[in-house]
């Protein structure tokens, strides 16, 4: 339980609102404490003083009236000052300070002495200050006892005597416990409702993406096309559902794109299977001359390849998807590039082409052997589509801080609007010259991918006066790239 409440944005929202709000409440709490107590304390210092100067005009004009064991002041002094007033406390004044708007009735002691330390008069001296000598302490001052139990009050007469007017503090100490209780259960109170406010506040914050929630478990449902609402979407949201729906739209061309290769695989397979179980069906159907079946065999083995080859393309699309950004170095491109066009000088031979290679030393980062391979389907390719005596080029340059090699034939050329499609899987300019070529439409996808693996790419211009050239683009960095773009 704790466990899924913790996982719940929500509830770790509320929580952490709800106690930032009870933090806050203490903390105001914790202020209007001290407010209270300092307004109690300068109230208590207020009716001191007042009874002070009530004890004081006494001992001026009628100092016989001291000599008496009883201090006969409350009729010389007036009431405290809550329950003289006509002013009533506000509800905030209730409700903040309430230990400041309930009328107590003040308790209080007075005493005279004379400077020898006889005492005079009193009234309700606590034994600590009836026995004690408070003329040791500053006159005309305001203070707390030694032992804090007691506020008082002294000054001089005019005969040198002592008057101390005082309160005991036990009654401050009784209301601000009151007070601090008070604060506690108000603070205890408006947790919950704070919490729920808190919950249906971040509830409906939460429609959106619960909207974007609902979008998703209709697309995970089969509604491919299906996608967020800018409409309804806040501002903040915004952003992300925009990156949400491209990658949506990104993720249903892939879908289509994995659909239709997986159709056209299917297709390319099929086609060699069914002339081979064409072949063998008519080979049953009535006896044949050895020669007749030397060239059943012979075809059937030419359809058995084609199927060879294409799953070795395959193989080599699979591998430079998954393995393009992995094992990449630091190494030279003309050992390479020399390998490729030795690999493909017979096939050039066959054909009638000159094969015309300029090769330098230049370091790129990749892959040896994906690289390799991406130089031979350019040749093989430039080669197959090359006129016979025609001839085909490959050049090293530098072009800035980047490595370009450019292979360049001079055959029938690349229409401009089929540029980017030539490197679509199972794509075939002519698909007439299948049988011809045994082309299967994937050496030009796999050269993008593995270069796109690298952090570069391969692009198709037409040769000057006919013919198509490709160009491979290293990345500028001489450091491994991250991954594919």
């Amino acid at each position: 339980m704790a466990s899924s409440v913790l996982r719940s944005l929500r509830w770790r929202a509320t929580i952490s609102i709800a106690l930032f709000l009870v933090a806050i409440g203490i903390a105001i709490r914790s202020v209007n404490y001290e407010v209270t107590r300092e307004i109690l304390l300068r109230d208590i210092d207020t009716q001191l003083w007042t009874r002070l100067s009530a004890l004081q005009t006494r001992h001026l004009f009628a100092p016989e009236t001291l000599l008496g064991t009883d201090l006969p002041l409350p009729e010389l002094t007036l009431p405290d000052v809550g329950l003289a007033s006509d002013l009533e406390p506000s509800v905030a004044m209730r409700l903040f300070i309430p230990s400041a708007v309930t009328a107590r009735p003040f308790p209080w002691f007075a005493g005279a002495w004379r400077e020898d330390g006889t005492l005079l008069a009193a009234l309700r001296l606590p034994d600590g200050i009836s026995h004690g000598e408070p003329w040791h302490g500053p006159m005309e001052r305001i203070r707390t006892t030694a032992d804090g139990k007691a506020r008082v009050a002294t000054c001089r007469g005019s005969d040198g005597t002592v008057l101390l007017v005082g309160t005991p503090l036990a009654p401050l100490a009784l209301a601000m416990r009151e007070a601090l209780w008070f604060y506690v259960w108000t603070v205890a109170i408006a947790i919950p409702p704070l919490a729920l406010a808190m919950w249906w506040i971040l509830s409906r914050m939460m429609l959106p993406l619960s909207r974007i929630s609902r979008t998703a478990e209709t697309i995970a449902a089969g509604d491919f096309a299906a996608r967020i609402d800018l409409a309804a979407a806040d501002s903040e949201l915004v952003g992300m559902a925009t990156a949400l729906n491209c990658m949506l739209d990104r993720l249903e061309a892939i879908r289509i794109s994995q659909a239709r290769f997986n159709a056209d695989v299917a297709h390319e397979i099929l086609n060699p299977i069914h002339g081979i179980l064409l072949q063998t069906d008519l080979s049953q159907q009535r006896p044949r001359t050895t020669d007749e079946l030397a060239r059943t065999i012979e075809h059937c083995r030419a359809l058995a390849l084609r199927i060879q080859k294409l799953s070795e393309a395959l193989l080599a699309l699979s591998k430079a998807e998954s393995t393009a950004d992995g094992g990449l170095a630091r190494l030279d491109l003309e050992p390479i590039v020399e390998e490729a066009a030795t690999q493909v000088e017979d096939l050039a031979r066959a054909r009638h082409v000159t094969l015309l290679v300029d090769a330098q030393s230049a370091l790129v980062v990749g892959n040896a052997d994906l690289l390799h391979q991406v130089f031979v389907n350019l040749l093989a390719n430039g080669i197959e589509y090359s006129p016979v005596g025609g001839a085909v080029e490959l050049v090293m340059a530098q072009a800035g801080e980047r490595v370009v090699v450019r292979v360049t034939d001079h055959g029938e050329g690349i229409p401009a609007d089929r540029a980017e499609q030539v490197f679509e899987r199972f794509f075939r300019e002519d698909p007439s010259r299948v049988t011809t070529t045994g082309g299967h439409g994937l050496g030009l996808a796999i050269c993008r991918s593995i270069m796109r693996g690298h952090g570069g790419d391969v692009v198709c211009r037409p040769t000057p006066g006919g013919g198509a050239t490709f160009e491979v683009r290293f990345p500028a960095a001489l450091s491994p790239p991250t991954g594919p773009p």
